[in-house]
């Protein structure tokens, strides 16, 4: 519907299109959108029994080609400073802490799913709990079996801290050189100076409550708080009003979202967790003194990358396996042995040293797995509190070796075995000397603990997208003529965008750990229908979020400028169509009495689902 060279600019779409009818024209309605023929007094005006006009006199009467409502720019900045952007502000406040563009993307993700952001969130409160209470049990262990090794207690402490605050990025238990066994085990300043830097480094990095982030998200809520009551006093009934008031509410899920992170906990910026625990080089107890450079621990490595054993070399004729050793003086057969962990029940290869000394043999990681180019991987090989949703398994998992190597050596000090050649130390630990320990678990080994979290979690963003979106489209769906139209339209597409962004970026995790649990397995395997899905599925999701959130963006600016005044979407033609009808002759006053339980209805609605969203979050800090 274009505009056409009869076009009139008028200063109020709904005055200048009742100034257009009178007793008698035709499409009258009541206040319940039927048509009625009314008594005209004898002036001609328009009675008090007739509300609005039908959707086909509305187009005839006051479609664009005939009135355009003009853009008074001074009242639109006043609404959008007033309604948008105090939330909008907000958005400075989202957890990013990603790299370069990806800070971008975190954006997009959160403003376009927040049920993704309240998932990831909440997934990363339900595993510090877990963390927390499971490491306090070691601790309390520790402390009353090996009271000849207080380091232990001092160890798990920080064990527990760091695996707490590196949810926002990759890590893995590493022990292909013995490193993690040393790191739990060994009674060496260095290493414990190591746990006592790496937890203090991380704790100074964390990021914290700020005068900044306080006044920003007070003035974001108290701008809410004032505009309501303000316009409750004063605007009581006013349709424009309850629809800006409306565009206001389905962004309030801000408020839990930007507290929850910094209650919860995150690191301040990218790259933390890397440099905390890759702050200091340890020497390995068997070559210390003979003159050797050696490399940051790699026991917990803060990345995704992956290392599989080489193929056992070619056995010359008549000679057995067992008869062929490595350069750590390893048997072949047992150094390509498969066994089973008692704490995980898991897989885990034995691992070969690939030249060099003995002790750090030279090995590098494993090319991605792509498909088309793209990263099977997925999101859990990225930084940033936004992509927490892909690291649930593999989280877990690096949890659960630690804290069976913990249990172990606890074990072990108990009975008197103090380890000191590298192989005692791993037994020690309960590994094997060196093997790969497995990140992605298979489905049977999955703790039911980690399905619990992911359906806790995903209750959470559910609660509070539709507690928060639902509350906008409860009030413009009941603002007259009660119905589904432009702007409750334009809300509930918006949660059905964000809830299907976040099914899909779900599935495309669970997707890309059944591919990686059977390439962590065989390398050599390429990609194949999983991998394909686990791509398109993890796509479409990002592209749906970054559409959603340019969506919500445009279109509160739509709303507060009066862009959605026009017939179809004030007759609301998205439901009614033909049958539509718009209240143009009532003005406030006669809306109070619908008005009133609505709007009160929908602002507690919003603040009780926000309150208590944010109580869940600080009570699992």
């Amino acid at each position: 519907m274009g505009v056409s060279l009869s076009t009139r600019y008028v200063s109020s779409w709904q005055d200048s299109c009742a100034a257009t009818f009178n007793c008698t024209s035709e499409g009258l309605v009541n206040k319940l959108g039927e048509a009625i023929n009314p008594t005209c007094p004898a002036n001609g005006s328009i009675p008090p029994e007739v509300w609005g006009i039908t959707a086909r006199a509305c187009q005839e009467y006051c479609g664009m080609e005939v009135l355009v409502q003009s853009v008074d720019f001074s009242s639109s900045a006043t609404t959008i400073a007033t309604w948008t952007l105090p939330w909008m502000a907000l958005i400075a406040q989202l957890p990013f802490e990603a790299v370069g563009w990806m800070d971008l993307l975190s954006g997009f993700l959160c403003v376009g799913s927040p049920a993704l952001a309240a998932y990831s969130l909440a997934l990363t409160a339900f595993n510090r709990r877990s963390i927390s209470t499971k490491f306090r049990r070691l601790k309390t262990r520790a402390e009353q079996e090996t009271p000849g090794h207080p380091y232990m207690a001092e160890r798990i402490e920080s064990a527990s801290f760091i695996l707490q605050e590196a949810q926002q990025g990759p890590i893995r238990a590493d022990q292909r050189t013995g490193e993690l066994g040393r790191l739990i085990a060994v009674d060496d300043e260095r290493i414990h100076h190591f746990w006592r830097t790496a937890a203090k480094d991380l704790k100074n990095t964390r990021r914290d409550f700020t005068y900044s982030f306080l006044a920003q998200v007070l003035l974001a809520f108290l701008s809410y708080l004032i505009s309501f009551i303000a316009a409750v006093h004063d605007s009581l009934g006013n349709p424009d009003v309850g629809l800006q008031f409306a565009s206001s509410t389905v962004w309030s899920w801000m408020l839990p979202i930007v507290f929850g992170y910094i209650s919860v906990g995150s690191q301040y910026k990218a790259g933390c967790i890397k440099d905390a625990l890759t702050n200091m080089s340890i020497p390995d107890r068997d070559t210390a003194g003979k003159g050797q450079r050696f490399p940051h621990q790699k026991g917990l490595r803060p990345n995704a990358d992956l290392y599989s054993p080489l193929i056992p070399p070619a056995i010359p004729p008549g000679t057995s396996r067992t008869d062929i050793h490595d350069a750590d003086g390893i048997p072949l057969e047992e150094r390509w042995e498969v066994h089973n962990h008692a704490s995980t029940s898991q897989l885990r290869l034995r691992a070969p040293s690939v030249g060099g000394d003995s002790t750090h043999p030279v090995a590098q990681p494993l090319p991605p797995p792509t498909w088309w180019g793209f990263d099977v991987r997925g999101d859990e090989r990225r930084e940033g509190p936004i992509f927490n949703y892909a690291r649930i398994f593999t989280s877990f998992t690096c949890a659960e070796h630690v804290e069976g190597g913990f249990a172990a050596a606890i074990g072990s000090f108990q009975n008197g075995n103090i380890p000191n050649k590298t192989e005692e130390i791993a037994k020690c630990c309960g590994f094997q000397q060196r093997e790969n320990l497995i990140a992605y678990t298979a489905w049977a080994g999955i703790p039911p603990l980690a399905i619990q979290h992911m359906v806790r979690a995903a209750l959470i963003a559910l609660f509070l997208q539709w507690g928060t979106t639902g509350a906008a489209i409860l009030v413009a769906y009941n603002t007259p003529a009660v119905c589904l139209g432009c702007r409750s339209g334009s809300y509930l597409i918006y949660g059905i965008a964000a809830t299907a962004s976040w099914v899909l970026l779900v599935l495309s995790h669970i997707l890309s750990h059944a591919f990686m649990q059977r390439h962590e397995h065989n390398p050599d395997r390429h990609g194949g229908v999983l991998a394909a899905l686990a791509v398109i599925t993890r796509g479409a999701g990002k592209v749906i979020a970054i559409s959603n959130a340019l969506w919500l963006v445009v279109s509160s600016f739509m709303e507060n400028m009066g862009m959605f005044e026009t017939c179809w979407c004030q007759t609301c033609a998205v439901q009614l169509g033909a049958d539509g009808w718009t209240p143009v002759f009532k003005a406030a006053i006669d809306l109070r009495a619908v008005a009133g339980g609505v709007w009160i209805g929908g602002f507690t609605m919003s603040m009780l689902v926000s309150l208590f969203v944010a109580g869940f979050f600080a009570y699992h800090r």
